[in-house]
């Protein structure tokens, strides 16, 4: 796992790649995901091979696993709180 430039709370388990974000208490992001660009609020859950760029993601919610979440720069990709991002 390779965290850069970004702020993560305490009681996080980053087995993933983490770049340019903000990652609240007890987030979870599994092996080889990435995250970039991205705030990633408390507890949430995010799946092993999971990408998120440029998203924000409230409490309790979980991005499962081979999940792309792609927003834009001015217009981020949202998932609201204790949602369940899945393979459609």
């Amino acid at each position: 796992p390779e965290v850069e430039n970004s702020l993560i709370a305490n009681g996080c388990e980053i087995e993933g790649d983490v770049e340019n974000s903000i990652i609240f208490r007890g987030v979870k992001i599994g092996k080889n995901a990435i995250v970039k660009n991205s705030i990633i609020m408390q507890k949430t859950i995010i799946e092993e091979g999971a990408v998120v760029v440029n998203s924000i993601i409230d409490k309790y919610s979980v991005v499962e696993k081979e999940v792309s979440l792609v927003g834009s720069v001015n217009q981020p990709y949202i998932v609201g709180k204790s949602e369940v991002a899945e393979k459609e």
